[in-house]
């Protein structure tokens, strides 16, 4: 005979399996965009594994928790628990059944719709949240404003807050701008501004961009109880469509440029290097310019990797790409302009600019003349072409030819001995700059770039004549500096 407590073990096992099952609730059936939803399952059983769900009405989880209960009901045992999944939906959607595997079976809950509304923005919401696109039709690469609004009513509390940026597909961020803060009525407007390029030409859609607030409030549990805790709720901005075209066939470049291109030094001695600055300024795609590195006959160039520097200028995105490059030869050489090609959005308008040619004259180097064809005619009228030679022909005597040969030698030893390097440095120190042309400063600067003085204040010159940015120039430290180095 089985023992009684075998007997009453048995016999609570018997209900328990009994009332194995899973019944699926929502907190709410109906909710408005940003609102959270809580999904419940109740379920009751011995062994309970729980399931894995990592989305709910296609928006992932927030949290989980995980509750249990034992009690005996009109002399029934029953072990139950709760199992809750926090989401905040975008969208009325379809739960559908979810299988819980309770005492070694599956058992599945009812299908449950919910009803997600949109917001109504009142003048006493508390937060409002909006996006704009300073355009609605961009080329491929061209740089798009969009900016976020956020505004919080000055009576609206939150504890703790969670900005998550629109989901980018075909764009990607170029620059952001930190939130800018304002008064504005009833309401703190916090402002942050993306400049953005589509990478494919089509309609693209732009998501929302949501905030998560979190506010004390009083909550009842599973059980009908009462307890303070936190409840996030989410505001969402508007969604944004954009229509991007294509660029014309032959041109990756877009927006509105200027180049420039400056040497350290015009004249130098055979194979020493003369440094070229290269400048692309104004407002696109600056990532897509390649190397700009030209091709001289006879001249040895060597370049260095393009930098980029962009800003955001009175919202207005900016920036500076520049090269650096080195070229090294025995003879006198002319650098030709260099071109770039863009499309105007503007004007809608393929254009290219170009840089000035430079020439570059190197000191001692031999004089190459040029053969010229003479043409002498014959008795019969027939063209015959020759070449004239610089060498002394058979008419000239050849003591003739001594003496001028002797008289260079001796002409080149007295040159050599004249002073020519104190007298040119004696012209060079009563030479002044024009303290007001900071681009011939620079210039000047450039070639004393190993002294640690000098370095600080190109850069400084260079932020302010090139990048737009408002540098503030000491002109006594400027003049004193120039004035040591001269």
């Amino acid at each position: 005979m089985k023992s009684l407590g075998s007997i009453i073990i048995l016999t609570l096992g018997v209900f328990a399996s009994l009332h194995a099952g899973v019944k699926a609730e929502l907190s709410r059936d109906s909710v408005s965009l940003g609102e959270t939803v809580i999904l419940r399952l109740h379920v009751e059983g011995d062994t309970i594994e729980e399931p894995s769900i990592l989305k709910l009405c296609d928006t992932k989880i927030v949290s989980t928790s995980r509750s249990t209960n034992m009690q005996i009901v009109n002399g029934n045992y029953t072990k139950a628990q709760v199992l809750s999944y926090s989401f905040t939906p975008r969208a009325t959607c379809k739960i559908d059944p979810i299988a819980v595997k309770i005492d070694g079976k599956y058992e599945s809950t009812d299908a449950i719709t919910l009803t997600v509304k949109p917001v109504t923005i009142t003048k006493d919401s508390p937060f409002i949240l909006t996006m704009e696109a300073e355009k609605k039709s961009v080329y491929v690469g061209e740089p798009l404003k969009v900016t976020i609004n956020l505004k919080q009513r000055h009576n609206a509390e939150a504890v703790d807050s969670k900005f998550a940026p629109p989901e980018l597909k075909n764009f990607w961020i170029k620059e952001q701008q930190q939130g800018r803060r304002f008064e504005e009525d009833d309401y703190t407007v916090t402002k942050v501004i993306y400049i953005m390029a589509a990478q494919k030409s089509g309609k693209q859609h732009i998501n929302r961009a949501q905030l998560q607030v979190a506010q004390r409030t009083h909550s009842r549990d599973a059980w009908g109880q009462w307890f303070p805790q936190l409840q996030w709720r989410s505001f969402f901005t508007n969604e944004l469509d954009i229509d991007v075209k294509p660029l014309p066939q032959g041109v990756d470049l877009v927006g509105d440029f200027k180049i420039t291109a400056t040497l350290d030094k015009n004249e130098v001695a055979a194979n020493d290097a003369v440094n070229l600055t290269l400048r692309v300024m104004g407002s696109g795609n600056f990532e897509d310019i390649s190397s700009l590195k030209p091709f001289i006959q006879g001249v040895n160039i060597f370049e260095e990797d393009a930098t980029t520097k962009s800003f955001i200028e009175n919202g207005v995105y900016k920036g500076v790409w520049q090269q650096k490059m080195a070229f090294v030869s025995e003879h006198d050489y002319s650098i030709p302009a260099i071109e770039l090609k863009y499309f105007d959005p503007k004007t809608e308008r393929i254009k290219t600019i170009a840089t000035q040619p430079l020439h570059v004259k190197i000191k001692g180097a031999p004089v190459v003349k040029k053969e010229e064809p003479i043409k002498i005619e014959r008795a019969h009228n027939e063209a015959v072409e020759i070449i004239k030679s610089s060498e002394p022909t058979s008419n000239t005597p050849t003591y003739l030819w001594v003496l001028s040969l002797v008289g260079g030698v001796v002409l080149g030893v007295l040159i050599m001995l004249i002073p020519w390097r104190r007298w040119r440095k004696e012209d060079d120190a009563h030479h002044s700059l024009n303290m007001r042309d900071e681009k011939s400063i620079l210039n000047f600067l450039l070639h004393h770039m190993d002294d640690p003085e000098v370095a600080q204040m190109v850069n400084m010159l260079e932020s302010k004549l090139y990048e737009g940015k408002s540098t503030t120039i000491d002109k006594k430290q400027l003049k004193a500096l120039v004035k040591r180095l001269t």
